[in-house]
Parts: structure tokens; sequence; C-alpha cells
């Protein structure tokens, strides 16, 4: 409590340096937390919606990836092979298979181009389509269809209507057919509501893909690695399997965002530990004769470094939990209004449903991290000033003012 007492007098000495201190403290640390938080709601709506848009196996062609963006048919999979594959797994999922083909949508003498999906009654609680579906139904017949916003819009459509989708098949034939319009949807990303959904069974009609999908999705509860390697095992090397995040953006943020989360703790960390290194360091030089005089009269070398250990500690801490608080607030608030960026985001993919609002996340680790982080540079930043000080003899310190 003594040294307390001696350590709390010290800072109280010059308070415009002490304060500054901890001011930069506080701005690193703020920093840092509100950083992490945001790259975690990142994290949350690209890989977390990737993940929901990809599964977390797929199965696919050897040659989709090269194929997929011109949703070129001819790249395609048995659909009840992998139906037998997924159901033999040793563990319970959920496997969907899907058709991604393009066409146009014709409605009397107008069309719109758009991009369509074939997908199995399970998708629907998948996708979510009750949150999007705001007029109409889901789909229950092959000959009903699911048309977008901006479908919808730009022909001029109600819910009954019929239109004829206009496609290539799997053997490039033009083929074209009637469908009943069930719903109408609005999607997050609204690049999306370009777009249409018919049932799997209907899509196969359509495009001439009797038991064949483009690919086929699992979703699980972990483990995705002995899925994808159950599915090798069993499937051999005739298809492309491949875990969530090792697919497109996916793969690329997977692997982005631990780069990114580093440099904002190496950032902050270093200006924390720089700016509490310089302030100690000027308090060590005008107090060199302090020091010598503190050994003269019999403190130890260790008792002397602890003293300013104490005091970066006071410092540091100070510091470090009036950042996290205001950055933790900042995020918090952010979290629950969000921060729009319009159609910036929607532009990136138009593949998931990303809706263009990032919302920071605060969880326990990171508060937990920067609080950390704080408290550690500053305490190593203390004893680097000071230690080299108080290493010399008593006389060569008392002669220095």
């Amino acid at each position: 409590m003594e040294m307390l007492a001696v350590a709390m007098r010290n800072l109280k000495r010059n308070r415009k340096r002490t304060l500054l201190t901890i001011i930069v403290v506080v701005v690193s640390t703020m920093g840092m937390t509100f950083g992490l938080s945001w790259i975690e709601g990142e994290k949350d709506l690209f890989l977390e919606t990737g993940r929901r848009g990809t599964g977390d196996v797929r199965i696919t062609a050897l040659d989709y990836d090269l194929r997929s963006k011109s949703l070129d048919l001819e790249s395609n999979i048995s659909h009840s092979q992998a139906e037998r594959a997924v159901g033999e797994l040793s563990m319970e999922v959920v496997g969907t298979g899907r058709i991604r083909f393009g066409g146009l949508v014709y409605f009397g003498e107008e069309s719109e181009k758009a991009s369509g999906t074939g997908i199995e009654e399970r998708d629907n609680e998948i996708i979510g389509f009750d949150r999007f579906i705001y007029e109409g139904e889901f789909l229950k017949k092959d000959d009903e269809i699911l048309i977008g916003e901006r479908v919808r819009r730009k022909l001029g459509l109600k819910l009954g209507d019929e239109v004829a989708l206009l496609t290539a098949t799997w053997n490039k034939s033009l083929y074209s057919l009637n469908y009943r319009v069930a719903g109408f949807y609005k999607m997050d990303n609204t690049r999306l509501n370009k777009s249409f959904y018919i049932t799997l069974g209907g899509a196969q009609n359509l495009l001439d893909m009797e038991d064949r999908v483009t690919e086929y999705l699992i979703y699980s509860r972990g483990d995705e690695e002995r899925i994808k390697e159950e599915l090798t095992s069993s499937m051999g090397e005739e298809v492309l399997i491949k875990r969530w995040d090792e697919i497109g953006v996916n793969e690329n943020f997977s692997k982005i965002l631990p780069v990114v989360q580093g440099i904002f703790l190496i950032l902050f960390s270093t200006l924390a530990g720089f700016s509490t290194s310089n302030t100690m360091l000027m308090v060590v030089f005008e107090r060199r004769r302090e020091i010598g005089i503190l050994k003269a009269l019999g403190m130890r070398e260790g008792e002397i470094r602890r003293l300013f250990l104490l005091e970066g500690f006071l410092m540091g801490g100070t510091g470090s939990l009036l950042g996290v608080v205001i950055g933790g607030a900042l995020a918090i608030y952010l979290g629950r209004v969000g921060v729009d960026f319009g159609d910036m985001l929607e532009a990136f993919t138009t593949e998931l449903n990303i809706k263009g609002v990032i919302s920071p996340r605060l969880t326990l680790t990171i508060v937990i991290l920067s609080l950390s982080v704080g408290l550690f540079t500053s305490i190593v930043a203390t004893l680097l000033a000071v230690a080299p000080e108080v290493r010399k003899e008593a006389a060569m310190n008392m002669r220095i003012e």
C-alpha cells in the first residue's frame, strides 16, 4: 500500500505528462477494441452468410470452379449418386441439390434477363424464404416460380400470372416452358432480386438434366473435414469436394481476416508501447537524481524497478480500461444500428445474400485481449525504459540533474 501511495504521488507530480500517456493508451486500446469488433462483424457478414450459401461441404464436378461464373450446365454431377454418398455418412447431415442457370423471363411483350436456381423443398428452411417472401408462398409444384423484386417491377407481374422461361438446355438447345407465379421475394442483397427460383424437378425438366445437379450442398453441425474425407473415400476423384472455407470468397476471407486481425493487434500494440515507453523515458530522465538518492538511502534495485512498473501499470491499466469502454460502447451502438455501405458491399458478390450493412460485434475475447495487450505493452515499455538507469551506480545518477 505504501508503494502504491508513492506511485500515485509520482503520477500526480506531472499531471499533463501522465494524462497524455493515458490518452494515447486510451486511443490505441479503443482503436484495437473497435477494430477487432469491426472485423468480427465482417466475419459474421461474409463468412457465415457465405457458409449458408455454399453449405458446410459442397460436391461439384471437377471443372465447376472454372465454369460456374458462366453458368455452364455441362459442369454437373449425378444427383442420386451424391444423395447415396451423403446418406452413407457416419454422422447426421442435411443435403440438398441445386441447379444454377440463366435465362430470359417473358411476360407478354416484355422480357428480363435473370439468373435462376432449381431448389429442393428443404431449401425453404435453409435459405430462409419465410423472411424474404413478402407476397405469395413457397414453391409447391414443378410448374411454379418465385420471382425476385427487380424482375417483378420490370415486368409488372402479380400473383398467379403465367410467365415463360427461355433458356439453353444441357446440350445447348433453346427451350421454353410456362410457369405460374407463386410468390415474390426481396433479398438483403438487392442484386439477388434480379433472379428467380423453381423446383429442382422443374429445372431438371426444363434443362433436360434428369438426375443431374450443378452442385450438392451439405449442412452439418461441424467436423467438415471428416465429412470431406468420407465423401472423397466413397465418391473417388470423379467429383470436386470442398469445405465451405475452401470455396471462392469464403476461402479468401478465411485467409485475409486473421491477417487483418494480426495487423490491428501489432499496430495498436506498438502505438501503446511506444507512447508509454516514450513517457517513461522522459520520467526516468527527469528523475535520475531521485533514483540515485533512493539507492543511496538503501532502496534496492528491485524495489525501484517495481515502483516504476507500478506507475506504468496504473497508467496502462487506466488507459486500457477507458479505451475498452469507449471502443466497446461504440462497437455495441454501431452493432445495433449498423453501418450502411449501400451497393458497395452488395457489388462485391452477386452470389451471396449479403446486405450492404456491417454490424460490429464486441465479444468477451476482444475485451480480454484488448485489456491484456494494453497492460502488457505498458508494463514492458516501462521495464525497458527504467532498467538501464536502475543498474547505474547511485553516484552516477546523482551527478546528473
